[in-house]
């Protein structure tokens, strides 16, 4: 799936968290997103997601407005985030045939056994998502996202949750899926860990992005860009 963005902005009433934001994403990218708190990062994803409407600006999927996408178009989009969208009254089985049943697949028992395997939760399989650790209900959304195979997937700071073999799991998971020809994009705080993995690198600063380009090494460019922002003495 292809992602362009030309001139979006977002206002909540007087202040502007994004501003004038141009993007022109091909399939294939798993592009780190990353910026100071505030600077736009999570109403970017919101925006590409379609939960919020922006004030001015589009983007397109594909080359389709999102505005005017169909629901198999907007079904080509996944969100990961700490809020992540799981029902805790039902099974870590039932969350699956639930979100399997809403993209109109008819339950597969086989498929859903092996996407819980390949995130360490079958032992959990039966148990009442409401028990489950943070780490294990990001395990969960990854399944999901396993199943669901959307074109574009956007993550908002999926790191905390997660212990050591659950970070290797996610970036796996996600190079995995780059490489079929999809898009990632990822916000992170934890810069020198997504620059290992990213293809490609923007920064966004008080709402208008300040840096965009693919990972060089070395990247004196992304140095300086990125040290712009930081307090004195921390770069």
């Amino acid at each position: 799936m292809r992602l362009t963005v030309k001139k979006l902005s977002k206002a909540y009433g007087f202040f502007w968290a994004l501003k004038d934001l141009n993007l022109d994403l091909p399939p294939g990218e798993l592009v780190a997103l990353l910026g100071p708190n505030g600077a736009g990062k999570t109403t970017l994803l919101k925006l590409i997601a379609g939960l919020i409407p922006p004030s001015l600006g589009k983007i397109e999927l594909d080359r389709m407005p999102l505005s005017h996408a169909n629901g198999s178009s907007r079904a080509q989009i996944g969100l990961l985030a700490p809020a992540a969208h799981l029902y805790e009254d039902l099974t870590v089985r039932e969350n699956l045939q639930f979100f399997t049943s809403l993209y109109g697949w008819k339950h597969d028992a086989g498929n859903i056994s092996s996407a819980l395997a390949s995130v360490d939760l079958s032992d959990r399989a039966d148990e009442f998502v409401s028990t489950l650790s943070s780490g294990m209900k990001c395990r969960l959304s990854i399944a999901k996202w396993a199943l669901l195979k959307p074109g574009l997937l956007l993550l908002d700071e999926p790191y905390g949750v997660l212990d050591g073999s659950g970070v290797d799991l996610l970036e796996e998971f996600l190079k995995a899926h780059c490489r079929k020809g999809n898009l990632v994009i990822l916000a992170s705080h934890h810069v020198s860990r997504v620059l290992k993995i990213c293809s490609r690198a923007i920064i966004l600063h008080q709402g208008r992005m300040t840096f965009n380009a693919p990972r060089q090494q070395p990247w004196p460019d992304f140095d300086q860009a990125f040290r712009e922002f930081l307090p004195h003495g921390e770069a």
